[in-house]
């Protein structure tokens, strides 16, 4: 009878170690996934980090850049930003007109050389 308790006591023994043995594997195992998704969410936040700098650099370079144009175009236009059309695109612009276009400029012209010559009379 004893060796049947002490055969039973060695199963429930064993059963017990096999659990703990399986809990102290499934720690380690968690420990090992947890650290694998701490690691891989350290990795994404030092990316956005990297990420963010590039995108400062980039903003700072091409506010730079635009600084640096706009002072050519001070320098360039006498004081005023260069933004009227220099005489090719007037020309390019006249050669897309329609003959109708064109007859509605000329009358516009026209009038405005009328209002001018009306003007300096009066001064």
């Amino acid at each position: 009878m004893m060796s049947d308790d002490l055969k039973l006591t060695d199963t429930f023994r064993k059963i017990f170690l096999a659990g703990v043995g399986a809990v102290a594997l499934g720690a380690e195992k968690s420990k090992a996934a947890i650290d694998s998704l701490v690691e891989k969410g350290e990795l994404t936040v030092e990316q956005g980090k990297v990420l963010n700098q590039e995108l400062k650099h980039k903003i700072d370079d091409a506010a730079a850049d635009a600084k640096a144009k706009a002072k050519e175009n001070v320098k360039a236009g006498s004081g005023e930003a260069s933004s009227a059309p220099k005489q090719d695109d007037f020309t390019e612009m006249l050669d897309k007109l329609t003959p109708e276009q064109l007859a509605a400029l000329k009358e516009q012209l026209a009038r405005k050389d009328a209002t001018d010559t009306e003007e300096s009379k009066n001064d």
